[in-house]
């Protein structure tokens, strides 16, 4: 089952229990989010009680992410995606390029039969790239014409440092590694950007700027500095 909570979907599963007397949410790592309900409880009900619950569960994923350490790449490894970890499947096949992909909630990375670890990393930064680009694209539109903003261009590449910059000419650049957030992170770090536009600093002004279009900002702020520390 699903809920949408502003732009994002919190799909949850459902498990049913005669003994089970009252309705309860948790939010696992590699389970997701789960329900736990008596028999009698509608579909309705639950979904009432999830998007009750929808922006607790959302910043639960969220943390759950920023604890997570990406070593080496093998199968069952996990990757970052969306504000969730995925479990990783290679693939070995006689092919000459890395190709990889994002397939019921799971990555699918087919590869040569010898391949590098600079080379999957490589492979999956060009996902992640591509991935940013058609998400920011679209947000970018859509807070550009909301905060009436409009950055002179918008560019991606890997970063360690920043989730996004703002030059002195309104040239806006994310970093590519911004899909591994969730939705309402990404969005922040858009509207962020954006609002370096009508101020170059993290003045007073600019924080009002950012409240008016997102009142929660202070919370997603502690939320990217804890996700920082493990990139």
């Amino acid at each position: 089952m699903k809920i949408e909570y502003g732009t994002q979907t919190i799909e949850f599963e459902v498990q049913r229990s005669q003994k089970a007397r009252n309705t309860y949410i948790t939010v696992e790592r590699d389970n997701g989010v789960l329900v736990q309900a008596p028999e009698h409880i509608s579909e309705n009900e639950i979904q009432s009680l999830v998007q009750s619950k929808a922006k607790w569960i959302i910043q639960k994923l969220e943390e759950l992410g920023s604890e997570i350490d990406y070593g080496e790449i093998l199968t069952g490894s996990r990757l970052f995606y969306m504000g969730k970890s995925y479990y990783v499947q290679l693939i070995e096949e006689n092919r000459q390029n890395i190709e990889v992909n994002f397939i019921h909630s799971k990555f699918k990375i087919y590869t040569p039969l010898e391949v590098s670890q600079i080379e999957l990393t490589e492979a999956i930064d060009r996902f992640y790239r591509e991935k940013a680009e058609e998400k920011i694209t679209k947000l970018v539109r859509k807070y550009s014409d909301i905060m009436k903003l409009y950055p002179e261009y918008v560019g991606f590449r890997k970063s360690k440092t920043n989730w996004g910059s703002c030059s002195e000419r309104n040239r806006i650049t994310f970093n590519s590694e911004v899909i591994k957030l969730s939705s309402s992170l990404i969005e922040y770090v858009v509207v962020h950007e954006l609002a370096h536009i009508a101020h170059k600093n993290h003045s007073k002004n600019f924080w009002n700027l950012i409240k008016k279009y997102m009142s929660d900002y202070k919370a997603k702020e502690e939320a990217l500095l804890r996700f920082e520390k493990k990139l």
